[in-house]
């Protein structure tokens, strides 16, 4: 193999090491050997080196592998000498000359990270209801489901926000009260079933950061899609094409979604409707840790 030796020795060290690597190499400078040597040549010169080695010693060696590629084999004594790569540093300094942030173009990335971590924590509250639990244990074909857990999983949320805003909703999330959990589902606005949740829906009401994080629980399985009806004003599966859409119905278009928008809610019966909006164990949202 061809091997290039590089000493950072000083004072008697450097005296030393020369000694030894003359036996060895050819100079290539005043403290660099290069040469051609067996396995069994460059085990007796770092067993040497180790034997003679001083607090001031600092010899590293490369494996020449190809034209523009060396690997470092091992360093003998003071190693803070070269980096891990087996160079010598010419210049220290704390400032920050690499500036790699610049490089970054996601100046967001954090702020996303956080975002769907919290989303992902909130989306399956919803599956703590009544119809949810049910559909688990049964067997056979199932009926589709009135409302998605999704949905219920934001209305959920939007209770727990309530009229608080981003800050108030989040220092809350920090310091959690058993009180103020356990009045989740008094407060929830229930679809289907409470008159209020026409008018009070989710994304029409929530603040910014808190509308962004409903985005993402909604959204974990399936886009919203606005309702379709045909020519009679009967509506059409969810996801059919709408008919006359046009640039002024995309104005707010966020604040218009509702349950309909994520599964189609064509029964009426308050006995059908009741187990998606009763959560007999109760929600997940109160730890003792």
């Amino acid at each position: 193999m061809n091997v290039l030796l590089i000493s950072q020795c000083s004072k008697n060290a450097l005296t030393e090491t020369r000694r030894i690597l003359d036996q060895f190499a050819e100079r290539r400078g005043d403290r660099t050997w290069q040469t051609a040597i067996t396995q069994q040549g460059l085990e007796t010169l770092y067993r040497l080196l180790r034997k003679t080695a001083r607090k001031n010693t600092a010899v590293a060696c490369h494996w020449i592998r190809g034209k523009d590629h060396s690997e470092l084999l091992w360093i003998v004594g003071d190693a803070r000498q070269f980096n891990a790569q087996g160079a010598t540093p010419t210049n220290i300094t704390q400032r920050n000359v690499l500036r790699h942030e610049d490089e970054n173009d996601w100046h967001s990335l954090t702020v996303i990270h956080l975002l769907a971590s919290l989303a992902a924590l909130l989306h399956d509250l919803g599956k703590a209801c009544l119809a949810f639990q049910t559909r688990l244990t049964m067997r056979g074909p199932m009926e589709r489901n009135l409302y998605r857990h999704e949905w219920v999983s934001l209305r959920l949320f939007q209770t727990f926000v309530g009229e608080s805003n981003d800050a108030q909703w989040l220092a809350r999330l920090i310091d959690p009260t058993t009180e103020d959990d356990a009045n989740w589902t008094q407060r929830l606005l229930r679809d289907g079933l409470d008159p209020a949740a026409r008018e009070n829906k989710p994304f029409a009401h929530l603040p910014p950061l808190a509308k962004a994080v409903g985005w993402l629980v909604l959204t974990h399985h399936r886009l919203p899609m606005m309702p379709a009806e045909d020519g009679n004003g009967h509506r059409l599966n969810l996801g059919a094409r709408v008919r006359n859409l046009h640039a002024a119905q995309l104005e707010g278009l966020l604040d218009k979604i509702d349950a309909g928008w994520n599964e189609r809610t064509d029964n009426n019966e308050r006995k059908a409707i009741e187990p998606y909006w009763q959560f007999p164990q109760g929600l997940p949202v109160v730890t003792n840790a």
